[in-house]
């Protein structure tokens, strides 16, 4: 086995000194790097992996970009007005996907966070440094898409994340994007039937103050099922601040002394439903014997509530990894394998409820 120069041991290992440890040619060294499975046999392929394994082999990532005009990055953008934007475990969740997708495949993800007001600025759209980008937008219909018409000019594949494909009429140019969604209409339809199994009169969702579509959807999901429900029920929509704990239950207390108790809290999100578990509990309030509460997302936050709250849950990791096949199909073939994607959701009926 070849070994670096003892008169050099700081040299740099070349594709060549990998070729002739492994006893083939540079050329097929460089089709196992750059994952031309399809030119190299297994056995031949595995025998240049332990080799570079060995040697301590890593391909310089300028040359490779100067080979492949590939940038072997994908860029990640969240438009979101909350400096905590990380810390949402569904956006934690589709980075994760991205990642354990395109990581193995070479590619970097590079993420960058935009106040509403600055996607013009956002260092990615300035300059090119990757191959494709994917996108996660709150903000109104029109808001979206002129965030939509801003990232079509940076002329990379885009994957729009929890966006409906057929809401892009007029808010991109040209066919080089897909969207990956979960089905959060038939999230809102569920828990509305789960709902009407007991007793729900006066029925609070509680939602962020900035508008993101993915609460549009569901809130359009309770209101299909409600509308058609006897006797009537209300169903009021509550902005909650950013979302948190403390404005989640400033807005409560604002509703309630002006409308009174609800017997119904649907969260937008299961972090919202459990401030507002807690802020009826502190009142003497049993769930859900005096009020029933639902969440949405079905992260692990969900079973930190006391009853367990009832949830439904998202797919936001598959939604990361499908993106980000998505990707690569499209980065291999020239074409993206779908226009629109939509993942199910599921509902567990917990204690809560």
């Amino acid at each position: 086995m070849a070994s670096r120069s003892r008169s050099n041991p700081n040299r740099r290992i070349t594709i060549r000194d990998v070729a002739a440890a492994a006893g083939v040619t540079p050329m097929t060294v460089s089709n196992v790097l750059n994952r031309r499975a399809g030119e190299v046999g297994r056995e031949t392929q595995d025998r240049v992996i332990e080799v570079c394994r060995q040697l301590g082999y890593k391909p310089h990532a300028s040359a490779r970009r100067l080979r492949t005009d590939r940038r072997m990055a994908v860029g990640l953008v969240i438009v979101d007005p909350s400096p905590n934007y990380l810390s949402d475990p569904f956006i934690a969740a589709l980075f994760a996907g991205l990642t354990d997708c395109l990581g193995p495949q070479g590619y970097s993800l590079v993420l960058h966070g935009s106040h509403p007001d600055g996607v013009g600025a956002i260092p990615l759209l300035q300059q090119i440094e990757t191959d494709a980008l994917c996108a996660v937008l709150s903000g109104s219909l029109r808001q979206r898409r002129a965030f939509m018409r801003r990232l079509a000019e940076a002329r990379q594949p885009l994957v729009l994340l929890q966006e409906e494909h057929s809401e892009l009429v007029g808010g991109l140019a040209g066919d080089d994007v897909c969207t990956v969604v979960q089905d959060d209409r038939g999230g809102g339809v569920a828990i509305a039937q789960h709902l009407l199994t007991g007793s729900c009169q006066h029925i609070v969702m509680l939602v962020p103050e900035i508008e993101w579509s993915a609460m549009v959807r569901r809130e359009a999901g309770l209101r299909a099922v409600l509308s058609r429900a006897r006797p009537r029920r209300t169903l009021r929509i509550l902005p909650c601040g950013d979302e948190g704990y403390v404005a989640t239950q400033a807005a409560l207390a604002a509703y309630v002394a002006r409308h009174g108790l609800p017997d119904t809290v649907v969260g937008g999100n299961d972090q919202m439903a459990i401030a507002a578990m807690k802020f009826f509990q502190a009142r003497g309030l049993v769930v859900p014997r005096d009020i029933r509460v639902t969440g949405f997302n079905g992260f692990e936050v969900w079973r930190y509530s006391s009853p367990e709250l009832t949830t439904v849950f998202s797919p936001a990791y598959d939604m990361g990894r499908n993106a980000g096949q998505a990707i690569l199909a499209r980065l291999q073939n020239g074409r993206f394998p779908f226009r629109e994607q939509v993942l199910s959701v599921t509902l567990q009926a917990n204690g809560s409820s």
